[in-house]
């Protein structure tokens, strides 16, 4: 079966006929990040069914095609407009794509070798994993055919994100490129009926930006800089220092069944953290003074005692 550039292949599709797709001879597979993990190895449950038909892909390679398997690159910082699971070991921030890496990596059927891994740590959404993907790793490493992996919800603007990135010239009037994309579409699992439709909605808005403007007027990998630099909302010096002081004008915001489906804790979750977290700082501070109050009192009847026996001794 022959699979043509920009295929998009279905999760079902793909396990159905493993073995053609194994023969695609991939020099990197790209796992899309999306949303906050749970724990330093617990993506969001879409972002682990990316995962989990990667690691049976990569096995069937490994079986297959020992000559020839490709790299995994797991893509993704955060989501930006969400705060970022911080590691409680050292209260450092968790990338996206660290996590699917380490899910990757322990998996618990096909664990993936870390000689195969490499993860992208500079992106924050789709536009940003097309760029620094191909500007970091794809083009130095010469890595042109490309397996590129989300969820059915979100796979049709990141269609139009990859192929747009990846066909304009580095600079204007440069060489053309030389990159074969194939996308797989998995399954969508861990949203609900309600939270899909709402992406599905957001992802076709964006889709629709992409095609009808930003890839009509940023034809080239510089033109793509200058507007992530200056207009884009998570690079643009200056709407980044505006959102760090607190100042909302202008920023986007998402309705709260998006943001729940990006990994976002309900109001409910983080009022009861909070008041958890209150709770135990008060216990802590009350264990404290008790503690305090317990020693000065064995200190006071410790003292009573030696003068009490010195009184006794010299009567």
């Amino acid at each position: 079966m022959e699979v043509f550039t920009g295929t998009i292949i279905e999760e079902d599709e793909l396990f159905s006929n493993l073995d053609d797709y194994v023969s695609l001879k991939l020099d990197a597979i790209l796992v899309l990040g999306g949303g906050v993990p749970s724990s330093p190895k617990d993506p969001p449950t879409y972002v682990k069914r990316r995962c989990d038909v990667v690691a049976a892909l990569m096995n069937a390679f490994q079986e297959r095609n020992n000559w020839s398997i490709p790299s995994v690159l797991c893509l993704s910082a955060g989501t930006a407009h969400l705060p970022q699971y911080i590691t409680p070991h050292n209260g450092l921030p968790l990338w996206e794509s660290t996590a699917s890496a380490a899910y990757l990596m322990q998996h618990p059927t096909y664990p993936v070798p870390e000689k195969y891994m490499f993860v992208e740590t500079t992106s924050f959404d789709t536009i940003s994993n097309a760029f620094f993907t191909r500007s970091s790793f794809t083009d130095i490493n010469g890595w042109r055919r490309l397996l590129v992996v989300s969820n059915e919800f979100h796979i049709h603007r990141t269609k139009a994100i990859f192929d747009w990135i990846f066909s304009v010239p580095a600079t204007k009037g440069g060489p053309s490129t030389n990159y074969e994309l194939f996308y797989l579409s998995c399954n969508n699992v861990g949203l609900s009926n309600e939270a899909v439709e709402a992406r599905r909605s957001h992802e076709k808005r964006g889709e629709m930006n992409v095609v009808g403007n930003l890839a009509r007027q940023y034809t080239n990998l510089n033109s793509v800089l200058e507007f992530m630099t200056t207009k884009h909302d998570f690079y643009a010096a200056n709407k980044l220092v505006r959102q760090s002081l607190g100042d909302g004008n202008g920023e986007k915001r998402s309705g709260n069944l998006l943001k729940l489906s990006y990994g976002q804790k309900s109001s409910r979750d983080v009022s009861s953290q909070s008041s958890l977290r209150q709770f135990l700082d008060g216990k802590i501070v009350v264990s404290l003074y008790s503690l305090v109050l317990v020693v000065f009192i064995v200190m006071g009847l410790y003292f009573s005692r030696r003068r009490y026996e010195q009184h006794n001794k010299y009567s």
